[in-house]
Parts: structure tokens; C-alpha cells; sequence
């Protein structure tokens, strides 16, 4: 028996480019009241894929960025300080989508995606002019992602759209390094997973052989209150205990992309 299949598959189409962010992280206390944060412009790439066919597509997208920015935080005493820190970004995920007419303009979609952030707060001065120990601590987490793409015609060079998702955070982890600060062993505690929220405004305009696609958008990305853990040294239990705060992450980004 003979089957045949009319879903053809297109020639694929890929993107690269550079965005920025204007990242604003913030820590509260269960109350509340503010911790610390970080704010500052991070710039980085972009590289996208999508391989499609008449009935939906499968696109994988990663970003990279990175940059120096404020931090703006307190001693465990309650002491104001202000230093700097550096911020890798890594995010990166793949998304199934179904396409809901022949135009292809109109796309429920599903993903799962990983994300990564390297937070290396420096050693400063707090407004006592005491010095305070740095610290290095790494974010990541897998994370289920679903959404609607559409776009619309506005003239024959020009279209524009609207992507929003919800993704929902699985397996947090932070790792902390004290950096040699009273001989504390590395530690490990498990973020609170919760819901975040991302929506996009592309605009793609066509020129002679490529595409821009310019696209502006607001990120939501909230962290729960983690478990506390006895901190060690070397191997044996100390006084001392830690968590990671329950944390919101507002993000205002565009990115610009070529597109063929």
C-alpha cells in the first residue's frame, strides 16, 4: 500500500542579530520590603531557526547576553552599599507551533526552554566605608513555555504582529560561591518555581533580498522564596543558613534581526 503526504516541507528560514535589555531585578524580604536589585542596559545576539511545512513549524531560538550593571543592596546588618555586578544570560528554547489558516499568520504554539544567569556581585563598600565580600551565584532552570503568534498586513513591504506567552519555571536552582568569605563550602537551594509572562511587538519589513524584523517587548519573570540551607565548611555544618528571597525580574528589550 501506497501512502502519500502533501506537507511538504519549505526551505528554512533563519535569523541573527544583536538586542539589548533593560534588566531590573529585584529581592524582597516575605514582608515585602526591599533587599536589593540590580538595573542596567545588557546588550547581546540572537540566532533563530524555523523549519516549517503548510501545517505548522518548529522554530529553536537562542540569546546570549552580558553586560556590568548597578547593584544596590544592604549588609546583612542592614547597612546600604552599592557596587557592581556582571550578568550573563543565557536563554535558549524551542517552540512547536500550529498554524491556524493557509496565510500562516495566526500560531498557538508550545516550547520548553532553558535559562541561565551568571550573577557575579563584586566586592564594595558599604556607606560606612566597610568593605563587604563579593559573591558569585548562578540561576537556571528549564522552563515550559505556551503562546500565540500572529501578524498582520500593512502594506506590501510591512507587516506587523504580537507574540505573548506564559512559561512556568521547573527545577530552580541556585548555586552560590562565596568566594573564600570565612571558608564557606559552596552551596545549593531550590528556587520557587513560578509563572512569568513575555510579550513582543514585531514588525518585519522587507527590503531587496532580506528581511528586518525589529521587535520591542516587556518580560516578566518572578522567582519564589527557596528553601534555607546550613551553610558548611569544609564539610562541616556552621551557624549559618541561607535562602535566595522571593525575587521579580522586569525586563524591557527589543531586538533586531535579519531575517532569510
Amino acid at each position: 500500500m501506497l501512502f502519500t503526504c502533501n506537507s511538504v516541507a519549505d526551505a528554512p528560514a533563519f535569523e541573527i542579530g544583536g538586542g539589548v535589555i533593560k534588566f531590573k531585578y529585584t529581592e524582597y524580604t516575605d514582608s515585602g520590603v526591599f533587599l536589593d536589585g540590580e538595573t542596567g542596559f545588557i546588550p547581546g545576539v540572537v540566532i533563530k531557526g524555523k523549519f516549517h511545512n503548510r501545517n505548522g513549524f518548529i522554530e529553536i531560538v537562542g540569546n546570549l547576553h552580558g553586560n556590568t550593571i548597578k547593584y544596590d543592596g544592604q549588609t546583612q546588618g542592614g547597612t546600604p552599599l552599592q557596587t557592581k555586578s556582571d550578568a550573563i544570560i543565557l536563554d535558549h528554547f524551542v517552540k512547536l507551533g500550529l498554524y491556524m489558516n493557509t496565510a500562516r499568520n495566526h500560531s498557538p504554539y508550545l516550547g520548553l526552554g532553558f535559562r541561565y544567569w551568571l550573577r557575579n556581585i563584586r566586592p564594595g563598600y558599604d556607606v560606612n566605608g566597610n568593605s563587604v565580600a563579593g559573591l558569585l551565584e548562578h540561576y537556571y532552570w528549564n522552563y515550559l513555555l505556551a503562546g500565540y503568534e500572529s501578524s498582520f498586513y500593512v502594506s506590501d513591504n510591512v507587516k506587523i504582529g504580537f507574540d505573548i506567552r506564559s512559561t512556568l519555571m521547573l527545577n530552580g536552582k541556585m548555586d552560590v560561591n562565596f568566594l573564600g568569605y570565612k571558608n564557606y563550602d559552596n552551596a545549593q537551594v531550590n528556587l520557587g518555581n513560578e509563572f512569568g509572562a513575555r510579550f513582543a511587538l514585531p514588525i518585519k519589513v522587507k527590503m531587496s533580498t532580506h528581511s528586518l524584523i525589529v521587535a520591542p517587548y516587556y518580560e516578566i519573570i518572578d522567582i519564589g522564596r527557596s528553601n534555607s540551607v546550613v551553610v558548611t565548611s569544609g564539610g562541616v555544618a556552621t551557624a549559618t543558613s541561607i535562602y535566595e528571597p522571593r525575587s521579580e525580574t522586569r525586563n524591557i528589550g527589543i531586538n533586531v534581526t535579519v531575517l532569510w
